[in-house]
């Protein structure tokens, strides 16, 4: 389907003569980026720890959550990490897990050890087929009867597990939630909620993922080990941004306000980690050069997430903790094994669930099922398929009447909203606007739940919704993409949700040349010529369906982002089409 170019207007003449300092097309993107003032455009071009981030003592439970910990820490009391499965529950667990494990190490007792015992420090993450996502009974259980633990901390999940928390209290073990999901009807108040969307919450960023929720939780009770005469050294804490990093990039987090300075010293603390797994990891993928968002979401997320989705997600918490060279190894080389294994899967699980929607017709929302489908992977495909039809898809496995869900959203329209409507006849569900998981046990409950989501879709989905929509920066000529451009657009990073990579368009184009790339021909190499007589080669992934429409001296309109390409020491400006029209 044809994408709508909403290109932004130019920025108005008197605003343009108040920011002289700025070249044009700079402000043009500063601009388009709702910044209007000089110190907004100042804050985002240049993020400051000091004045961009904020103090972990503004959630209103810090104190009560730290002062709990410690209580265990001293009692010599098992404390459990809970975490979930995913990149963003498996970073945020080595983030506390790594800074309690310093504590730990940190303070000494009057006889001359260690003060506190890190051997107290246990986690679980559940098994995404076998148990899904959150915290169940049966676990807290387990962690009660079997690792004696009397301090339970979630991370990236808990918000919505009010019986299996209100379970572990019945039996002695209290329980910290540091989350960031949706929140449910009832809360589970029998614990020390740390989340920024809690009624009455007073911690000013609504859009912390897990990791940095956890990474508030780890920068508390940091300060408070020093207070007891711990030697942690000052800025300790920022050697965990890698982890905030990864997770705010792999759960979609918007790149803005103090998002975005955690990012950028996130990014910085990553390209120097001394996390032994993390440098394996990155060279199994063989990544190059600086460490960015696109790393991040291309090589170590897939490979993170690959061990959840795959087997279990524990392989990819060892890593993360990993303290010497051969265990980094080892669970580098299993991650990249399972990363491999997935994307032969999932291919092989979107092409069936594509055949089987066919054409989707003028049906709202899209609901493809498939036995034996991976719960791992679904979401995967949900993704894939959101691109291709431009409307919210749910994904479903089913095995023995067990049907595992998950979808994905386009812009604008709540996916958990329309799971919701279908609450009564799931087991569970939970999730974003944009991403959502959820369970139903039985062919005719589910039957029922797709119904009821369908119906919902009807009501609330608009016809704008699904009419595929680009944002393009600035119309310019191929003459103004020049080096000076590309140095602008780095003053822009770090890319990723809410800041996308500035894209740009040029009209009148004439194809001089026209080549398929890779193997399969899925890509495409276009040369064209601009009306001033400029030659310039883009490249198009995934472009390649357009291999038989193109033809030398047609004229076209394309779309495109500008970046760096790097071969044999040789620096290019490339050219990556985002759009084209004849």
């Amino acid at each position: 389907m044809s994408q709508v170019w909403q290109v932004a207007d130019p920025v108005p003449a008197p605003a343009a003569a108040q920011f002289p300092a700025y070249p044009p097309a700079l402000l043009q993107l500063l601009w388009n980026r709702g910044l209007r003032t000089q110190e907004a455009m100042d804050a985002y071009l240049a993020p400051d720890w000091n004045r961009d981030t904020f103090p972990p003592s503004l959630f209103r439970n810090m104190d009560a959550a730290v002062s709990r910990v410690f209580d265990a820490l001293s009692k010599g009391d098992m404390i459990a990490v809970h975490g979930d499965y995913d990149a963003d529950g498996v970073s945020g667990s080595a983030v506390l897990l790594t800074a309690m494990r310093d504590i730990c190490r940190s303070l000494v007792s009057p006889n001359g050890g260690a003060a506190y015992d890190e051997k107290k420090l246990t986690f679980y993450l559940p098994h995404r087929e076998k148990e899904g996502y959150g915290v169940a009974i049966p676990t807290v259980e387990t962690l009660v009867r079997e690792r004696n633990a009397k301090l339970m901390i979630t991370v990236d999940c808990g918000i919505s597990n009010k019986p299996a928390i209100d379970r572990a209290k019945e039996l002695g073990m209290d329980t910290i939630v540091c989350d960031h999901h949706t929140m449910p009807a009832e809360l589970p108040e029998r614990a020390i909620l740390i989340h920024p969307l809690v009624p009455g919450e007073t911690y000013p960023n609504k859009h912390l993922c897990g990791t940095g929720v956890a990474f508030k939780l780890a920068s508390a009770l940091i300060h408070e080990a020093r207070k007891r005469g711990g030697t942690l050294p000052d800025g300790y804490e920022k050697w965990l941004l890698d982890l905030v990093a990864i997770a705010t990039v792999t759960d979609v987090m918007p790149l803005v306000g103090e998002n975005r300075a955690l990012e950028a010293y996130g990014l910085k603390v990553l390209n120097k980690t001394r996390r032994l797994g993390l440098k394996k990891l990155l060279e199994l993928a063989g990544s190059k050069g600086p460490v960015d968002t696109t790393t991040i979401g291309f090589q170590i997320g897939p490979r993170l997430n690959a061990a959840g989705r795959m087997e279990h997600a524990s392989g990819a918490l060892e890593l993360l903790l990993a303290e010497d060279d051969l265990a980094a190894a080892h669970f580098a080389n299993h991650l990249q094994e399972a990363n491999e294994a997935r994307q032969e899967a999932s291919e092989r699980m979107y092409q069936a669930a594509k055949a089987s929607i066919g054409d989707a017709g003028d049906q709202k929302l899209i609901i493809a099922a498939g036995e034996g489908w991976s719960p791992g992977l679904v979401g995967l495909v949900a993704s894939k398929l959101v691109n291709d039809y431009r409307r919210p898809v749910l994904v479903v496995g089913h095995e023995n009447g067990h049907h595992v869900g998950s979808g994905r959203s386009v812009p604008g329209y709540d996916i958990t909203a329309t799971v919701r409507a279908a609450a009564e006849h799931m087991d569970k569900f939970g999730g974003h606007p944009q991403a959502c998981g959820f369970s139903v046990t039985g062919a005719d409950k589910f039957a029922l739940a797709s119904q009821a989501m369908r119906a919902y879709a009807e009501l609330n989905l608009t016809a704008e919704q699904m009419v595929p929509t680009l944002a393009v920066d600035a119309e310019i000529a191929l003459e103004d993409a020049d080096w000076a451009l590309l140095e602008h657009l780095e003053k822009l990073q770090p890319f990723g949700e809410g800041n996308r990579p500035p894209v740009f368009c040029a009209r009148g184009l004439l194809v001089s040349g026209v080549d398929p790339v890779g193997a399969d021909g899925k890509h495409l190499r276009l040369a064209v010529r601009s009306p001033r007589g400029k030659i310039v080669r883009m490249i198009g992934f995934r472009f390649g369906h357009l291999l038989g429409t193109l033809r030398l001296g047609q004229t076209v309109d394309v779309a495109f982002e500008l970046g760096v390409n790097e071969w044999n020491g040789r620096r290019d400006i490339q050219f990556k089409i985002t759009d084209l029209k004849l």
